[in-house]
């Protein structure tokens, strides 16, 4: 590094770390305001844009190149140890609310690296940490980890959020495995954050790191909503996220929407009367209530709009046939593929519970019930998205690149977090990545091949890339911010999210 871009540094330490504590950079300086003409022309009926040209992000300078670079030689120095937690991981899968070992060997890495490590969550909602407590023995998220690295400034706070739970099995004998990718998670948000951490202390420049492991995507109810509403969160910045890779990357349409569908799921838990099976007379068969609650949802199936999906899984029961079982637990979700359907959504989860307290009173039962995970729209953020194509270009195969606009989804799975503070979800460009099925063995096992390794360095100096350019440019990450008020503003007029999804 020459002795000019080391005084650039330090400028830069200096003047943006006063920017972020707004005494430079009012609130609504943003890029808005420079290409407000472009921008309004992108715009109809109130909606913000859904695309923001690659060509209003400010080109990035010399001096910025070079801390550039530099971060992607720590990357490269630290990415056999990211390749080696990934193979680690695919060896030793755990599923949800039992990532007891993946959890200490990442949070263990992080604090190795001078992170300040806490594993749990204080402060769930009372509701919500009764049914993981009943379900999993998992009060307070002891898998989950909160790693802070806390730089010259407190602020800007870049967050690298991630995944560590495989699928759970398909057959006992299996066991479970990592056909979702996430073993690339934890390594992936482990080495951006550790190498992004370096730079910052090694070029005195401003900002904070975080990395945070939130348990068990793969089983509701939702961790990162019930996480941001304790607070874990709170004066997060901006968050990173990836998903491992496919054959193709490509950017998504800014906007409300999610990734997984709308989803409702409810525990219903019908309470009958025991009796020996050849004198059931004295009994009241829970399981009655069960296969009568089912039958009833294959009727309300018949005449619901087509964008509803309706599954039910019987989790516990009795085990005897010649016992009157006196309890059954059914969990029920509703799905809706319509973004706009989160009315529809609960009217539908109404008429299920009218259902149940139905066929619990023709089969002389109790029913108890509880909605216990909601998955809503989340905000994708079209200047991140614009950020990261600039880097995706950089950085992945040109043949991996697609131009194709996905979807909104919110960088987030369950729309909390992402409505709530700004993030992207960021996907490498790995030539040659063969089609195969999410949730498979053959999904698990490019995450250990060469492409697969490639993958984890890339998409680690994409996000690192991204995370410097913000850090850098708290004109940027206003005009970010700005966005996510907007779609905050346009998504409660037109009903896509509710007032009680924004956190006050």
């Amino acid at each position: 590094m020459s002795k000019r871009i080391l005084i650039l540094t330090t400028i830069i330490s200096l003047v943006f770390g006063l920017a972020f504590s707004g005494i430079i950079f009012a609130a609504d300086d943003s890029y808005w305001q420079d290409h407000k003409e472009v921008l309004d022309e992108l715009q109809s009926d109130g909606k913000p844009p859904t695309v923001i040209p690659v060509e209003l992000i400010p080109q990035e300078d010399e001096a910025t190149t070079a801390l550039r670079e530099r971060l992607n030689e720590i990357i490269d120095e630290y990415a056999p140890r990211i390749i080696e937690m990934s193979d680690w991981l695919y060896h030793n899968p755990e599923s949800g609310y039992y990532e007891y070992n993946s959890s200490k060997m990442l949070g263990g890495e992080l604090e190795k690296q001078g992170f300040e490590v806490t594993y749990g969550v204080e402060g769930l909602d009372e509701g919500y940490n009764s049914v993981i407590e009943e379900r999993f023995d998992a009060a307070g998220l002891p898998t989950a980890v909160i790693a802070k690295y806390k730089g010259k400034t407190e602020h800007p706070v870049i967050c690298f959020v991630f995944e560590a739970d495989a699928l759970r099995a398909p057959t006992r004998e299996k066991g479970a495995f990592h056909g979702c990718q996430h073993n690339m998670q934890g390594p992936t948000a482990v080495g951006a954050a550790v190498s992004f951490a370096k730079l910052l202390e090694e070029k005195n420049i401003p900002g904070s790191v975080w990395a945070v492991l939130t348990p068990a995507e793969e089983i509701p109810p939702p961790d990162k909503s019930a996480m941001a509403k304790a607070g874990v969160f709170d004066g997060v910045d901006i968050a990173f996220f990836s998903h491992g890779f496919g054959p193709t990357s490509k950017r998504n349409e800014a906007g409300l929407g999610n990734c997984c569908y709308l989803i409702d799921a409810a525990l219903y838990d019908f309470h009958g009367k025991t009796a020996h099976g050849s004198r059931a007379w004295k009994g009241a068969d829970s399981l009655d209530a069960a296969r009568l609650f089912l039958t009833a949802i294959d009727m309300l199936r018949e005449h619901s709009e087509p964008e509803f999906r309706m599954m039910s899984a019987i989790t516990k029961t009795g085990n005897a046939p010649n016992v009157v079982d006196d309890y059954v637990q059914i969990d029920h979700w509703n799905r809706n593929t319509d973004p706009a359907g989160q009315a529809a959504l609960q009217h539908k989860a109404e008429q299920i519970d009218q259902i149940a307290r139905g066929v619990a009173m023709a089969a002389f039962n109790e029913v108890d019930i509880r909605h216990y995970a909601y998955y809503y729209n989340g905000i994708e953020y079209g200047w991140l998205n614009a950020l990261m194509w600039e880097y995706v270009h950089e950085y992945g195969d040109p043949e991996a690149i697609s131009e194709e606009l996905g979807k909104p989804s919110g960088w987030a799975e369950c729309g909390y977090p992402s409505v709530n503070f700004p993030g992207i979800h960021v996907k490498p460009a790995i030539a040659g990545t063969p089609e195969v099925a999410g949730h498979s063995d053959e999904n698990a096992d490019l995450t250990i091949s060469e492409k697969g390794h490639r993958a984890l360095v890339q998409t680690a100096k994409i996000e690192g890339a991204m995370a410097l350019r913000l850090v850098l440019d708290p004109k940027l990450l206003a005009t970010v911010k700005e966005e996510q008020a907007r779609w905050q503003e346009y998504g409660l007029e037109k009903g896509l999210i509710t007032e009680d999804m924004i956190r006050k």
